[in-house]
Parts: structure tokens; C-alpha cells; sequence
């Protein structure tokens, strides 16, 4: 993967239900690349070739939004309560963007108390006098970036690295899956309700879909950065038997597997609205999750599409 458009996309200002910024740059470069596109309203966007195959379909499925946080009240031009979107616990102060109609305005947030819930505001506080904030704006953790040979760190790894990768696809990637129709989409709410992607099972028909996100790093499970992409073989929202168990780890592609019965993808959107086609998770390892420092091992980046075109080779025989 281009890092460079993964720093770009780490940049973007994308929220549950607000993910406009990401979309855009996406339908901007499929667009420049000779895709066709569509977009489902404000639910997910899709880019194909013009002309397909008598042959099985791929759907690579991103997520375009990342945790945030939503104003609930605005105690004064400087003082503000918001609301968690999403799967945050902020434990320590934090510096975040707000998004108003006039632009983006630099806040700070209060680490929540040792008994706080999602259901609790926090408090953010701003330098300066906002007075265009409103009721239901929308913040997210201030963009940074650090990258070496062995560590990348960012917040929004979790979910712009699948953007990341969909982005440059037919760029960097024409070769593989060459016997395939691959559909490229980006769906939202992944992190509050998966509302993205069951609009988008109803729309695109697909033999199997590659969902392309993060997860945790597990000593237990010997899940570990720089081994290789996960595949998800149990979740809430997924439960791939023993047999395709076993011919996904025959694939010639180092893969490392996970074992969970809580959290989950927007994978579920798929037998949820009736519709048979496989749905597996391949994911990247990291830690620090929807926190403001998430870190990833480049070399797992590097291994992603290697993985994606062996997984699908396996599932699709």
C-alpha cells in the first residue's frame, strides 16, 4: 500500500453518519482512474470497471467512518458536552477537531471519569469563541502521523487503511484477482449501527465479500503485528466453518486467525438481509484502537493484497 494515501485519508475529518470527506476522495480517484461509480446516498459509495466478466465477483467492502464524537449541548462559545460515536473510552485528555459549517476548529477533550458510559457526556473545551457550533456537530481526535520501518502511527487506522487500499486498487493492484470481477466500495456506520452496509448488500451482487478491517494485537491467541493479516473465523458477525477454515489456511500466504463471540463487523449486513454470499474478514493487527495513536506494522500492510487475492481464490473454489 501507498502510505502517502494512507496519510492522506488519516487526514480526513470522517465520523458515523458524517462521511462525506472520505467518500469524496474516493469517488475522486476511482473517478480519475476510469472507474465507474455510483453512490448510494449517504450510505456507501462503489467503483467497478466498466465492463465485466463471465466470471465470480469480489466486492472488497471499507469502512469510511471512524469513532467520534457528536455535540449534544452548547454550554457557552467555549464550553461544549458531546456524546461518544462509537467504540471510544477516552482515558486521558486528547486533542480533537470540531466541525462546523464555517470549518474546523481545534478542541480538547477531558478524560472521562473512571465510572464514565457511552451514554455520559464529556466535556470539550475550545480556545477560542466558536460561535457557529450547533447542536449535533461532529469531532473527531486531531490528525498525526509517525512512520518507520517497523511502526506507523495514526488515529483512524481503524477503518482508513481499508479505504486506504480500495483507493489505489486498479493502480496497484490490476494484476491480481485477474480471473475475477472485483467491485470496490466503502460503506457507513460501520462503528454504530452497519446501517452503510445493508443498503449496500441489496445494491451490489457479489459471490464473496472481502471485508477489510482492523483488529487487536492478542498474546493469548498469538496474534501479533508484523505476522501477517487476520482472518476472522469467529465474531458477532461472522462464523466461518472448520472446512473453509481449512482451505483458507492452505492458501501460500502467511495468515494469522482469530477467535472472538462479541464485537464484530458490518460483515452481519449480509445474511441479515437474506442475501447467501460468504462474507470473511481480513484484517490487519494493531493496537491502540480508536484511540488517538493507533499503530500498525507496515510489513502487515504490505502482505494485504497478496492475502485478499489467496483468501478469495480458496473461498471461491
Amino acid at each position: 500500500m501507498n502510505t502517502a494515501t494512507l496519510k492522506h485519508f488519516c487526514s480526513l475529518h470522517a465520523t458515523p453518519g458524517d462521511e462525506e470527506e472520505v467518500f469524496d476522495a474516493l469517488l475522486n480517484r476511482w473517478k480519475a482512474q476510469g472507474l465507474d461509480t455510483r453512490q448510494l446516498g449517504r450510505y456507501a459509495v462503489i467503483a467497478e470497471p466498466g465492463e465485466r466478466k463471465k466470471a465470480d465477483t469480489v466486492l472488497l467492502l471499507a469502512h469510511a467512518d471512524s469513532p467520534g464524537f457528536i455535540v449534544q449541548s452548547v454550554l457557552s462559545p467555549t464550553q461544549l458536552e458531546v456524546l461518544a460515536l462509537g467504540g471510544v473510552h477516552p482515558t486521558h485528555d486528547a486533542e480533537l477537531l470540531l466541525k462546523t459549517s464555517k470549518g474546523k476548529v481545534p478542541a480538547h477533550l477531558k478524560a472521562a471519569s473512571d465510572d464514565w458510559t457511552r451514554t455520559m457526556p464529556l466535556t470539550v473545551t475550545l480556545d477560542n469563541p466558536c460561535t457557529e457550533v450547533q447542536k449535533g456537530d461532529r469531532l473527531c481526535w486531531a490528525p498525526a502521523w509517525e512512520e518507520n520501518e517497523t511502526e506507523l502511527r495514526s488515529p483512524f487506522l481503524d477503518n482508513r487503511i481499508g479505504c486506504a487500499l480500495i483507493a489505489d486498487w486498479y493502480e496497484a493492484n490490476a494484476q491480481r484477482f485477474a480471473t475475477m470481477n472485483v467491485i470496490l466500495a466503502a460503506s457507513a456506520m460501520e462503528e454504530v449501527n452497519g446501517f452503510g452496509a445493508n443498503v449496500l448488500a441489496n445494491a451490489v451482487k457479489a459471490d464473496l465479500v472481502l471485508v477489510l478491517d482492523i483488529t487487536y494485537t492478542d498474546e493469548k491467541q498469538a496474534i501479533r503485528m508484523g505476522q501477517g493479516p487476520v482472518i476472522t473465523l469467529s465474531d458477532a458477525s461472522v462464523l466461518l466453518s472448520p472446512t473453509l477454515r481449512d482451505r483458507l489456511l492452505q492458501a501460500p500466504v502467511p495468515l494469522q486467525t482469530e477467535v472472538y463471540n462479541y464485537s464484530g463487523t458490518d460483515a452481519r449486513a449480509f445474511p441479515a438481509q437474506g442475501i447467501p454470499t460468504p462474507a470473511i474478514p481480513v484484517l490487519i493487527p494493531t493496537e491502540g484502537n480508536h484511540s488517538p495513536c493507533e499503530i500498525l506494522h507496515p510489513a502487515d500492510l504490505a502482505a494485504w493484497p497478496a492475502a485478499l487475492e489467496a483468501v478469495a481464490q480458496a473461498a471461491l473454489l
